[in-house]
This record gives C-alpha cells, structure tokens and sequence, in this order.
C-alpha cells in the first residue's frame, strides 16, 4: 500500500533571460526580501591548476569559474553562471557559495552580487565591468578591490565567502 504525502514545492525563484549587464541574467520572478536565501550557486569543484585546461576542454571564458576556497573553484551549472556581476549589488555570497538577498529585490530585478568578492587575496584577477551601476569600479579585481567602504559594508552584511573572511583576517584586514 502507497501512503499519499504532498510535498510542498518552493516555485522558482528565479527566471533566466536576457540580460542589459552580459547575456544571459538572472532575474526574481517574485518579491525577495532582505536576509533571504536565494540559490547555492553550483557546479564541478575543482583545483586551481585545473582551471584553465578545464575550462578551455568546455569552450568556457576563464573569468567563469567562481573561487570557493584558496585554491578550489567551481566550473558553474548554466543556472549559476547567469548570476551576473554588480558594482551595487542586490545580493552577496555567504558561506562558501550561498547567495542571499542584501536588500528587498522588486519581482523583475536582475539579480547580482559582486564578483570581486570571492577572488581571493592573492588573485591576479581582472575583468572590465560592464554593470553601468552608481559608481561602477570599471574593472573587476580581487577582493582588495573593493573600496575599504564597501568592502566593511559587504562585512556589515555578512556578504564575503567564509575563506575570503578567513584570508582578511590571517593579512591582519580585519
């Protein structure tokens, strides 16, 4: 005998679509508020020496993996790659790779958060922005990037990956 249950299922809350920053965006398809859960970006971990050959076998810029650890990246799914980058972000990375809302994201919003907060201290990294926000950085670098004002606003916020907390605090920036 089959026992009935009902699960309840969360809609999506995000839809994929074109984007005024880069390709593809993702977007709220529902009001979102402040301090919320959204997505835990996803994909193939991977170590830093792997990144470059991974990512030329899969066609894919090396600007796309997301850094979640010293040396351990993610080779992102398609629904976490559409996560584009903000200079005024709406959302942050807490944990290792869980996105949460920074503030009340309107139904219809482009959903970012910014990439130069999970590019560790040490990163060479950059990449023009193309954001158009208030006070857009124009590049896109490592997390010492960030103005010092931002940078303890994303703190403020409990917006900075935890091994990105953890590198600040061991170069004495915390």
């Amino acid at each position: 005998m089959q026992k009935n249950t009902k699960v309840d299922v969360e809609p999506e809350i995000l839809e994929i679509r074109s984007s005024g920053i880069s390709g593809k965006g993702s977007f709220a398809a529902r009001y979102i508020k402040r301090g919320e859960f959204i997505i835990a970006l996803a994909g193939e971990a991977i170590v830093t020496q792997d990144v470059e050959p991974h990512c030329a076998g899969l066609g894919i810029s090396g600007d796309d993996p997301l850094q979640i650890g010293d040396k351990v990246f993610l080779i992102l799914d398609y629904k976490s790659k559409t996560i584009n980058h903000s200079c005024q972000p709406n959302a942050g990375i807490r944990y290792k790779s869980e996105l949460y809302a920074v503030r009340d994201i309107q139904a219809g919003e482009e959903i970012t958060y910014d990439y130069s907060t999970t590019s560790g201290i040490l990163d060479k990294w950059t990449m023009n922005c193309g954001c158009h926000a208030n006070g857009c950085r124009q590049t896109i670098g490592n997390v010492l990037s960030i103005p010092s004002e931002t940078l303890d606003h994303y703190l403020n916020l409990n917006v900075l990956p935890d091994y990105i907390k953890l590198q600040l605090k061991l170069s004495g920036r915390l």
